[in-house]
């Protein structure tokens, strides 16, 4: 299906449904969440009213308050025959008990780790990690994001401390391609082969008004997908791109050309002064001169950890998934991104993108004195590695 109207770069990136790497889809109802409990009720009572299937990729699933709930969720479907599969990421949920995962499969529910650390074991590996935080329901409605199941983004377990990040649910044919790319993964983990029955072809049009283009990345075959993305955006955008990216630390082709395109276009990150990966903090500061210099405006949010993954381009377009800036993002690990056109849509993640600066101030050429010299030696020595990248 061809994107027909829109966005040149809407439509620049729909021509990647012929290498398999996006899907392109019309008719969508499309909900904004910025915040975790509101997300995890939604996708609790999602479950609930499943009839067909269950299907999720997660990589991060903690075996804490959150994830306990969810899991409850899962196990309650499966005792009522209901098909529930679900993927997590070895390396991401390696804190998890075992015990939450054996209490879903002792209820029928069919749990496959993704790329255990163990070379003895099939399937195993350490790079190209399962980054997806993917669920779909009967491929009727589907969320996806930045945000992974624990309680670091519950509001109602760490209080003001919650995790600042961004994701959306899906209903209608958006929420089938979500599932297209999940049996990706079913498959990549040696799932049984299934054909599950959708309510909505990816090809039709859906009860909504929002066009949306699901991106892909699936490891090696299709390492291009995010990184291709990224560098349309900033190659075809018209005014603006504002990026929201918790961490910053993109592969060099990618770096040059946001510099590059920062002399045609205004282009603006928020990214976290502190995320919860120092050494990406340390790299990013790295980068600041020379992005500076280009004219790249950059924001650092200072309230609690920033998570979100999340663009808007020209007020027209607006970006929600689960990749990251970086390397790893764009090269290696298994990401989704939605492409969404729709002004509603857009206005909302704007509205929120000015409630984010209130609590965040800019880089500024005086920025290295509010950072210890070490801080400042390791930026410039990470930086350098990056850029040989």
């Amino acid at each position: 299906m061809e994107v027909k109207n829109g966005h040149s770069l809407m439509k620049k990136l729909g021509a990647m449904s012929h290498e398999g790497g996006a899907l392109s889809t019309s008719g969508n109802r499309v909900k904004l969440y910025f915040d975790g409990d509101e997300v995890y009720q939604a996708k609790v009572e999602a479950i609930t009213s499943a009839r067909v299937y269950v299907h999720m990729e997660m990589y991060m699933f903690l075996s804490d308050e959150v994830g306990w709930n969810l899991a409850r969720a899962f196990a309650a479907k499966a005792k009522e025959g209901i098909p529930v599969r679900v993927v997590y990421d070895a390396i991401g949920s390696s804190d998890a008990d075992d015990e939450m995962f054996d209490m879903m499969r002792e209820a029928g529910a069919d749990v496959f780790v993704f790329r255990p650390v163990a070379p003895w074991r099939k399937r195993s590996g350490i790079l190209g990690r399962n980054h997806r935080k993917n669920l779909i329901v009967d491929g009727r409605i589907a969320f996806t994001g930045g945000m992974n199941l624990g309680d670091p983004w519950s509001r109602k377990v760490v209080g003001a401390d919650a995790w600042r990040d961004t994701q959306i649910s899906l209903e209608g044919p958006a929420a089938a391609a979500c599932d297209q790319f999940f049996l990706e993964t079913w498959k990549k983990v040696g799932g049984s082969r299934i054909e599950p029955p959708q309510k909505y072809s990816i090809s039709e049009t859906g009860p909504g008004k929002s066009d949306c283009l699901v991106i892909g990345g699936s490891g090696f075959a299709k390492r291009k997908a995010i990184r291709r993305l990224y560098s349309e955006t900033l190659k075809r955008a018209a005014r603006d791109v504002v990026l929201t990216v918790p961490y910053f630390v993109p592969p060099r082709r990618l770096l040059n050309l946001m510099r590059k395109s920062a002399a045609e276009r205004e282009i603006e990150i928020l990214v976290p002064r502190n995320s919860d990966v120092g050494v990406a903090d340390w790299i990013r500061e790295g980068l600041y001169p020379a992005l500076l210099d280009s004219g790249v405006k950059i924001q650092e949010f200072t309230k609690a950890v920033l998570h979100a993954k999340s663009m808007v381009v020209d007020d027209e377009l607006v970006v929600v998934g689960s990749a990251n800036f970086d390397f790893l993002s764009c090269s290696l690990n298994w990401e989704l991104a939605i492409v969404i056109q729709d002004p509603e849509v857009v206005a909302q993640m704007r509205t929120q993108h000015e409630k984010d600066l209130l609590d965040s101030e800019p880089v500024q050429a005086d920025w290295a004195k509010l950072r210890p010299w070490w801080r400042q030696w390791l930026g410039w020595l990470g930086a350098g590695v990056l850029r040989r990248l």
